[in-house]
């Protein structure tokens, strides 16, 4: 064993109480900080999964036409505006091309090819307005699991079906097997039967949006051949906007990428992400502060020792040695057992039920258990760095005289 670390020991052993609590100080911190990340980690993936989880990663839509620009005579830009045309749907003509190009990407596990409008569904005096959408009944649950989610009837898209929300059956006071008359926005009526109820939870959906099958929707929103928009779902949600961009160049059709379509969760998960830097941040300082004021007050303590030691050849490299050492070893001892600490407790948490029978959003797996484990040696070697400096100054005559 080196001479250093063995000196080290001592002085840690020499005063059990001392070092136990500097231990523990250092443990409660990095239990801190790792619950911390398993807790703002764990609600980013549930707000993640509620946003994300049942809708499309990638959504990709015709071309939006765009002012072209004209060089000018100064040398600036002008934009020359251009009227879109209301007469016409916008539509993806060529989608076979499109399609053979998603079946050569890698991680992707679904794919919708939809028709989507807007229209009128009447029963009685009560008329209320429903976006229809059109997709084929093999690729009903393809993007959210509209099947998993039925809680009357059947997932069945008929030529002459329908699947609504249990809300919007609700606001008709309409039942399985009942007619279901729509009018859309290109003016074509149809008479449809309700096959199936669904909840999803979201109100907005759930009172206002109509499943049919994709050939009713053709000849409802005259679109014989073309798509309104193809949605897929990735294994890997945050290679969406690659994704995204990828086939945007090679179809020259609109893709976006879901994190580009929610905004707003951007936002709220940064802010989460902020908050809790934050508390990590505060949690390393409060091991920088306590590791550096214990070893400071020892080397006060063992001045005499250390001149003695000092008197006899010893260096002042090896002094701070010692001294970074005793960080060292506190770091990695406090650090291990918060590791150990913090994930018991989020396990714990994880595990509880709340009155509504959900568990916490807390995911003991996304603790950056590595992390905390660097960054609380490395904040307890830092803290020993000005102790260490000031005992390896020490002058051994006026240590040895005091």
């Amino acid at each position: 064993m080196r001479f250093d670390l063995k000196v080290a020991l001592r002085y840690l052993l020499s005063n059990r109480l001392q070092s136990a609590l500097l231990i523990g100080g250092v443990a409660v911190a990095v239990t801190v900080f790792t619950f911390n990340a398993a807790l703002i980690n764990g609600l980013a993936e549930f707000q993640i999964d509620r946003v994300v989880g049942s809708s499309a990663h990638v959504t990709i839509e015709p071309a939006q036409l765009r002012p072209a620009v004209l060089p000018a005579r100064d040398n600036t830009d002008r934009l020359t505006a251009s009227q879109v045309t209301l007469e016409r749907r916008e539509q993806i003509k060529q989608w076979r091309s499109v399609e053979r190009t998603i079946n050569t990407l890698p991680g992707v596990t679904g794919v919708s090819y939809n028709i989507l409008g807007t229209g009128l569904v009447s029963r009685g005096q009560q008329t209320l307005p429903v976006t229809i959408k059109g997709v084929e009944p093999s690729r009903l649950a393809a993007i959210a699991p509209i099947d998993r989610n039925i809680v009357a009837g059947d997932a069945r898209l008929g030529l002459n079906d329908v699947l609504i929300g249990r809300k919007l059956a609700e606001n008709l006071g309409i039942r399985i097997g009942q007619p279901f008359f729509i009018t859309s926005d290109q003016g074509r009526e149809r008479t449809l039967t309700v096959r199936g109820l669904y909840a999803t939870g979201i109100d907005s959906l759930d009172a206002r949006l109509a499943y049919v099958n994709l050939d009713t929707a053709r000849v409802m929103f005259d679109l014989p051949e073309g798509l309104s928009e193809i949605e897929i779902k990735l294994a890997d949600i945050y290679v969406a906007r690659q994704v995204a961009e990828q086939l945007a160049e090679s179809t020259g059709l609109e893709a976006t990428a879901w994190m580009d379509k929610n905004q707003n969760l951007r936002q709220a998960l940064e802010g989460q992400g902020s908050s809790g830097n934050i508390i990590k941040m505060f949690t390393l300082i409060t091991i920088v502060v306590g590791v550096a004021s214990a070893l400071l007050l020892t080397t006060f303590r063992r001045r005499p020792e250390i001149g003695i030691m000092r008197s006899f050849g010893i260096s002042q490299r090896f002094v701070l040695s010692v001294f970074m050492i005793q960080g060292a070893l506190i770091g990695v001892l406090g650090s291990l057992v918060g590791c150990i600490l913090g994930f018991g407790f989020s396990t714990l948490l994880a595990n509880i039920s709340t009155g509504s029978g959900r568990t916490l959003p807390v995911d003991p797996s996304l603790g950056q258990y590595d992390v905390a484990l660097l960054l609380a040696a490395a904040a307890s070697i830092a803290a020993a760095l000005w102790p260490a400096r000031a005992a390896s100054r020490i002058d051994p005559v006026e240590a040895i005289s005091q």
